[in-house]
């Protein structure tokens, strides 16, 4: 199961493998069931997880950064 694939959530790297994947799919419809548009999917699936994993170490940062400013300042001015 992929997550949601709306293109204004993905870089436009992994807006292309989608596009290419939807087109490999209507190209192929009986022939995707044996596996003719594995590959596209395997890169789609490779790009959304290193957006994923890119997304997340920025999360990481930002919390860590919150945590730090919250910490920095007296508890009367919070």
């Amino acid at each position: 199961m992929h997550p949601d694939l709306s293109p204004h959530l993905h870089t436009g790297e992994c807006n292309e493998l989608i596009t290419r994947l939807m087109q490999c799919h209507k190209e192929h419809s009986v022939l995707k069931f044996f596996g003719t548009c594995n590959d596209v999917d395997r890169d789609m699936r490779q790009c959304l997880k290193k957006e994923r994993l890119e997304k997340r170490e920025r999360s990481k940062q930002h919390a860590a950064e919150m945590k730090k400013k919250l910490r920095a300042k007296p508890k009367e001015q919070l």
